[in-house]
């Protein structure tokens, strides 16, 4: 998850259909929004401390959950990869709950502005990125709390690969954390800063195993479900896809236009797929191994917002016929896969 996103108008790519289905989840644009990895449940943010938690086919949210103050706006949610528990943050406060029977099982105060942040199985770890470039990692079951500093470290890196690292600025804005994730049972952690810097490393030890470099600050970084491939892209469209545990560039992703800028990303190694959203309603699959476009859709936008565009949140593969987004205009989409695409994945 992240707050470093920005609105970009692009045009000139072909798009499929409209949806087979669209849900409306708020009377306008939404703050943050968030989707399992099947689509089941999505989290929406409109303003303020309000959660609403829908269930797909639902007509009204199945929980609602406020977190602090009324002054206080959620900015990041996330959801565990086992479907049953999540996270919702401001930018000083995290709250966890449970999927199950939406009640709370947690609230923890912060000490300094929170950028990103991501959630393992049975909400049993969670990952905290920070303004200052450090990241937190806190292990509920053996109670046990492991701050990271390896983006802080970004000069040392780029003195030893100068080939690949950008001009390194020393202030710590540019160190700051724009993108976490964690594999499904903590024992992995990916942190991306906006200095272009991805990191993958061992939470039991803070063991960096590989490590990145992109020349543009990153906007969206997620690890496969196997723990095989991770996905990282920056502000100007570059997205890359690398294999773990060595870091190795397998494929890039041949954007066919310039201005994007990617928000969320969901890996599918079953079908040897990736799902890209985007700014400018852009929602794009891809072929994992070789990065070329397979298909591209635009979704929805609120009849009463102009300009008329919208960020894709959050992303989801339904099966293997279906995908499915949930963007900034509060609405939440599913779509179709090319027949041609299907068949290939069967």
């Amino acid at each position: 998850m992240s707050l470093c996103v920005m609105f970009l108008l692009i045009t000139g790519c072909d798009v499929a259909d409209g949806p087979e289905e669209q849900h409306s989840y708020a009377n306008g644009s939404v703050v943050a929004a968030n989707t399992s990895d099947n689509g089941r449940f999505t989290l929406v943010a409109a303003g303020g401390n309000l959660v609403q938690v829908w269930q797909k086919g639902g007509n009204e949210p199945i929980y609602r959950w406020r977190q602090g103050e009324p002054s206080d706006s959620i900015l990041l949610q996330a959801i565990s990869p086992d479907n049953q528990n999540a996270a919702t943050a401001t930018e000083t406060t995290v709250a966890l709950w449970s999927l199950l029977d939406g009640k709370n099982q947690g609230f923890y105060q912060l000490k300094q502005p929170l950028r990103a942040l991501a959630l393992a199985n049975n909400a049993s770890q969670l990952l905290l990125g920070y303004q200052d470039g450090s990241v937190e990692f806190i292990d509920f079951v053996n109670q046990r709390r492991l701050l990271f500093m390896g983006h802080q470290q970004t000069e040392r890196f780029a003195q030893d690969n100068p080939e690949s690292a950008s001009e390194v600025a020393q202030d710590s804005k540019h160190h700051r954390i724009n993108a976490v994730d964690l594999s499904a049972n903590g024992r992995y952690a990916l942190t991306a800063s906006q200095d272009g810097q991805v990191l993958v490393w061992q939470t039991t030890d803070a063991k960096v195993v590989s490590q990145w470099q992109h020349e543009n600050s990153i906007t969206v970084a997620r690890l496969g479900p196997k723990g095989k491939l991770a996905f990282s892209g920056d502000a100007q469209g570059q997205g890359e896809i690398h294999a773990l545990p060595s870091g190795k560039l397998t494929a890039r992703l041949q954007v066919p236009y310039r201005g994007q800028t990617f928000v969320s990303a969901r890996l599918n190694p079953d079908s040897k797929q990736l799902l890209t959203g985007s700014t400018s309603r852009r929602l794009e699959l891809w072929q994992l191994d070789t990065g070329q476009l397979l298909q591209g859709w635009q979704v929805g936008t609120h009849t009463q917002l102009r300009p008329a565009s919208a960020m894709v949140f959050d992303v989801a593969f339904i099966n293997s016929r279906q995908v499915y987004s949930v963007s900034s205009s509060g609405l939440g989409e599913i779509w179709s896969l090319d027949s041609v695409i299907r068949e290939n994945d069967e």
